[in-house]
């Protein structure tokens, strides 16, 4: 039986959360490299990662550096986002 995909929701909040992970939950601007973020995910798929990290930024839940991005950083609202758990 093959695993159901997270739908797109579940996508960014596992992203955004791998990123706040990969940043040792340190306060906004910390970054990482988005290589670090894909293998979190356990992704090979990195058109659906590049879209949520443009989708994200345009959000202003992220910042990224490089087109395509090769470093990512939550901001306040993206850290705001992720609740109390941060």
């Amino acid at each position: 039986m093959v695993a159901t995909p997270p739908n797109a929701a579940q996508f960014m909040s596992a992203l955004l959360t791998a990123v706040h992970e990969l940043t040792g939950k340190r306060p906004p601007p910390t970054w990482t490299h988005v290589d670090k973020l894909q293998r979190k995910l356990a992704t090979a798929n990195t058109d659906a990662v590049e879209a949520a990290i443009r989708l994200a930024v345009g959000k202003g839940w992220l910042r990224s550096d490089g087109d395509p991005a090769t470093s990512v950083t939550l901001t306040v609202d993206g850290l705001k986002l992720l609740g109390p758990r941060s």
